[in-house]
């Protein structure tokens, strides 16, 4: 038997995006019947006059993956025979574009939350041109781990081959016969050969050898951090892999071997701004200083083309956030996007925490959410706290919910859900508008009084904005076109 994919063979490179339909045939052998299977999932066949051969359509469904095919021909005595076949379902051209884009995206908007959380309570607002100012993962690598690196490695190097220059308290075992004042231990305790006394010890430990051994840490990290983004050319990954065995040697040099990495930076001493080869040092310990790596955290940056619309909703809630940092007038109080070391910045969306706390003129919190969980009323335990409740029996989830609370006024509500789903005219289908008008009407307050001043749903189109007068919009969002969204930010609040 043979499976024909669209009247030609189906081979194992044959692939089909995600959508699109297809027509699988096959002639049966004298006397059989036809069954084709997708996984466990029976296909209805249909026959064409004049033809023998048995066909099925099928429609490649919105998942990307491989699909098993089990083309099974059988006879009325019992006996059967069967034909295993895999077709693979990749991301459509558009959703690939997409997920790049969004990915690199993420980059920017990850550096420009970085500087906007690090204006505190002053304001966030982004310098103009900052982000245009910031080297590609290319320029990165060229720059730390090209020339720079090499004469940061023979500085290392060459204190390798110095001898230890500072001593700190040790213990040592010492024989009775070299000891002056031996007569005093023995008469204590006549059967002591040795004793146990307070000697120096030479060592390579100090501040500035842990401050080096931070540094090349450091910039292991910020290789791998370059390495896994995907942005490098394939030119340069030969230059990445011999800088990775170039840190892993002066990691392994015998000097470093019982060196901890510095915990807390406390400023330059004499010796790295007096020494030639500590100041060279130096010299990369500030450049990585200035210059700090910017990385989203696993969750975000691990997922996978075939989970698009996982990673959509994340850069959504990136651009949020940006966009209500950048609101004139808006005091940032508090912060759990940004975990900063000083040489390493991760951005992460925690689900149990405010992401942002600000403050607004006149007095009034906002508190950004990602994915709140809002219990059931009906199921909520006597004497539990909580601010927002579903009003009817289901928990809902959110993607994102801005918690207002204003002087002397009842709370209030504004969510923010992201679908990346379109309907056939390119905008948001109805039934991501049902899901609108369930978080409108079925979040509230423990008293039974709704709370949500208005729903957004964030899709991926490059329509209009429509805005109802239920409280119910739909927001084009997409990378390069969310000015629609920060003006819909500013209007409610």
């Amino acid at each position: 038997m043979e499976l024909l994919l669209d009247g030609h063979p189906l081979d194992a490179e044959a692939a089909l995006p995600e959508g699109y339909a297809v027509e699988l045939s096959a002639l049966p052998p004298p006397g059989a019947v036809l069954a084709l299977l997708i996984g466990a999932a029976p296909l209805t066949p249909f026959l064409r006059p004049g033809d023998a051969a048995w066909r099925w359509r099928w429609v490649a469904p919105q998942a990307a993956g491989a699909y098993e095919l089990r083309l099974r021909a059988s006879w009325p005595d019992g006996r059967y025979e069967e034909l295993r076949r895999t077709l693979r379902v990749v991301p459509r051209k558009l959703d690939q574009e997409r997920y790049a884009a969004l990915l690199d995206d993420l980059q920017r908007v990850g550096r420009a939350l970085v500087f906007a959380l690090r204006g505190g309570a002053s304001g966030a607002a982004v310098a103009p041109g900052v982000e245009q100012t910031l080297p590609t993962p290319a320029e990165e690598l060229h720059s730390l781990f090209g020339v720079e690196l090499e004469r940061l490695a023979a500085a290392v190097e060459r204190l390798a081959r110095r001898p230890p220059d500072r001593l700190h308290p040790g213990v040592a075992e010492v024989g009775l016969g070299r000891l002056r004042d031996a007569a005093r231990l023995l008469a204590l305790r006549p059967e002591r050969e040795a004793a146990a006394v307070a000697t120096p010890q030479a060592s390579y430990d100090s501040y500035e050898a842990r401050l080096l051994r931070r540094l090349l840490d450091t910039l292991g990290h910020r290789l791998e951090q370059l390495t896994a983004s995907g942005g490098l050319p394939p030119a340069m990954e030969g230059q990445a892999a011999t800088a990775r065995e170039r840190l892993r040697g002066l990691r392994a040099l015998p000097f470093l071997a019982g060196v901890p990495p510095l915990s807390a930076y406390r400023g330059p001493t004499p010796r790295l701004q007096r020494d030639p080869e500590y100041r060279v040092v130096y010299r990369v310990w500030r450049r990585l200083r200035r210059r700090p790596q910017i990385s989203w955290d696993a969750a975000t940056m691990a997922i996978p083309v075939a989970e698009l619309p996982r990673l959509y909703e994340r850069w959504c809630a990136a651009r949020v956030a940006l966009a209500l940092l950048e609101l004139p007038g808006c005091s940032l109080l508090a912060q759990a996007l940004l975990a900063d070391d000083g040489e390493d910045r991760c951005l992460r969306l925690p689900e149990d925490v405010p992401l942002l706390v600000l403050e607004r003129p006149g007095g009034a919190l906002a508190r950004l959410r990602y994915q709140p969980r809002y219990p059931s009323l009906t199921t909520l335990p006597a004497g539990s706290q909580s601010a927002f409740v579903a009003l009817d029996r289901h928990t809902r989830v959110p993607d994102l919910a801005l918690e207002i609370e204003r002087p002397g006024a009842p709370l209030q509500l504004i969510v923010l859900d992201a679908k990346y789903r379109l309907d056939a005219s390119g905008g948001a289908p109805a039934d991501a508008l049902a899901d609108a008008y369930s978080y409108l009407g079925a979040i509230g307050t423990p008293d039974g009084r709704r709370a949500a001043l208005a729903v957004a749903l964030l899709y991926p189109g490059h329509g209009a904005a429509e805005c109802f007068a239920s409280g119910v919009a739909t927001l084009p969002l997409l990378p390069g076109n969310h000015v629609v969204l920060n003006d819909w930010l500013a209007a409610y609040l």
